[in-house]
């Protein structure tokens, strides 16, 4: 599609330019000239672009550049790999190698803080399972707060987009059950506390799950 090239067109200018969060984009005249392009396809482009969190309006002051984030892709995605087939135990596969790739980034800049904070999950997360309760929001808080050590906003925006993805399709199947879940947390935490091996705890945690879900949505005969 024609809207397509131009799209391409503008974000090689943005970049070209150096333009960065919240700075203006020239009048639609003068990018339809800089450009050689028509103003409706450059119209669409623009559009297009503002759909997906890369420029956004000012009433009567014409486009700026958005501050970049993932979380369009985060709405849309879901609907799209669902639509496609996808599947939970893949999801699962995916985000354990991200977060097992990143964790020895976490062990060497994680704080005291940081770990007390981690701490404070788990302890939520005991009492939850002693009452028979899930926890996926301690669950996910859990990897957020200890993810957040990296410094990096777009690893969290992706880790984000996981759990969206993930709770949207594990809300399709019978409920996960949740023993011991507390227990492979905590032994996260003393590993990183510790300097011991982090990403065996971590990889013990996800094939304890991976196995759950394995269950779960195997077909009963």
């Amino acid at each position: 599609m024609l809207f397509e090239t131009v799209q391409a067109q503008l974000l090689e200018y943005i970049t070209e330019q150096g333009l960065g969060p919240d700075d203006a984009m020239p009048s639609e005249g003068e990018l339809a000239v800089q450009l050689d392009v028509s103003r409706g396809s450059l119209r669409e482009a623009t559009r297009s672009l503002q759909s997906m969190g890369v420029l956004y309006a000012k009433a009567g002051k014409g486009l700026f550049l958005q501050d970049f984030s993932l979380s369009p892709v985060i709405r849309l995605l879901p609907y799209r790999m669902i639509a496609n087939g996808a599947k939970l135990n893949e999801l699962l596969e995916l985000r354990a190698a991200l977060e097992r790739g990143l964790i020895p980034k976490v062990a060497a800049r994680i704080s005291e803080e940081t770990l007390a904070r981690l701490d404070a999950i788990v302890d939520e997360m005991v009492d939850l399972e002693q009452q028979g309760l899930a926890f996926p929001e301690q669950d996910r808080l859990f990897h957020r707060t200890m993810y957040e050590a990296i410094g990096n906003d777009l690893i969290l925006d992706v880790l984000d987009m996981f759990w969206t993805l993930m709770s949207r399709m594990q809300a399709e199947l019978p409920p996960l059950q949740y023993h011991d879940l507390a227990d492979r947390h905590r032994a996260i935490v003393e590993a990183l506390r510790q300097g011991g091996d982090a990403v065996s705890a971590l990889d013990q945690h996800f094939v304890d799950i991976d196995y759950r879900l394995d269950r779960l949505m195997r077909p009963t005969d």
